[in-house]
């Protein structure tokens, strides 16, 4: 069932994932990776100075060689304190292609992940960004390859019966084609495709969020160069990297983004089930 959060819960969450935040900037300083925020998260700095008002999450982006050393090294940084770092490794029954920072002692437990003996904690999300190959035919190729994996990797990890009417079905045709396939051999396959192009390769100066959900695969797909010019704005009472190129950026996804959406799109996106700040 749907939890409709009230305005001091939201803000609540919104105070405690700022919190993670700050928690996950300081470790990027010390390991020298460079993020960009992304998505809402993004606007919200941009037009908000900090959260869009009824958004309920945060997103950063970090190239994929980054996105390996905070593997490496987060989960031991955040060992016996308030946060827990998420992946395949650390929890063994999460299949997201993408990790996330959770905090011990507080749940936040989506529709969709219920069914999961995961941790479901409050969380910021971390998205690795890909280098693609110039070539648009073979970049083509390893985006569709990408989003058929992905696809199946969801549609048999993602609680199901919360899906309704033509996604539910799709959700079943998908479980078939894919049966024999375990999700951990889906995620070790996904996670091959795109890591496929190397980050040393001085020839490849186009990346691409992979894991963009609607993406056309266009959208997301920019030059290396947003990723490593960053510069630092104001989100909330801190200061926090965006991609010096973010208006380039967002007008690509959104068009104008300094425009508000209509009222009835001013709704916080996920569905939970269990909620506990």
């Amino acid at each position: 069932m749907k939890q409709q959060l009230t305005k001091q819960q939201l803000k609540k969450i919104q105070n405690l994932e700022l919190n993670v935040l700050k928690k996950f900037d300081s470790l990027c300083n010390k390991y020298n990776i460079p993020y960009t925020l992304a998505g809402g998260t993004l606007i919200g700095a941009i037009r908000h100075k900090g959260f869009i008002p009824w958004d309920d999450d945060i997103d950063v982006y970090v190239l994929r060689n980054d996105f390996e050393k905070i593997r490496k090294n987060f989960p031991k940084e955040l060992k016996n304190t308030d946060y827990f770092y998420q992946t395949n490794q650390t929890d063994q029954d999460y299949f997201y292609p993408f990790d996330k920072i959770r905090i011990n002692g507080t749940i936040f437990e989506e529709t969709f992940l219920s069914n999961h003996n995961i941790h479901q904690g409050v969380y910021i999300d971390i998205f690795p960004i890909d280098i693609i190959p110039d070539n648009k035919v073979l970049s083509t190729f390893q985006y569709l390859k990408y989003r058929v994996l992905r696809l199946a990797l969801m549609s048999k990890y993602i609680n199901i019966s919360a899906r309704n009417g033509k996604k539910k079905l799709f959700a079943y045709l998908i479980n078939f084609l894919f049966k024999e396939i375990s999700l951990k051999s889906l995620y070790s396959m996904s996670e091959k495709v795109a890591k496929k192009y190397d980050f040393d390769n001085n020839n490849y100066r186009r990346i691409r969020n992979l894991n963009s959900i609607g993406s056309d695969g266009i959208k997301e797909t920019y030059n290396i160069k947003c990723i490593q010019h960053l510069k630092k704005v104001q989100f909330e009472n801190c200061n926090f990297y965006i991609s010096k190129y973010y208006d380039y950026m967002l007008r690509k996804i959104y068009g104008d983004y300094m425009k508000l959406p209509p009222a009835s799109h001013r709704v916080t996106r996920h569905e939970l089930e269990k909620l506990k700040l």
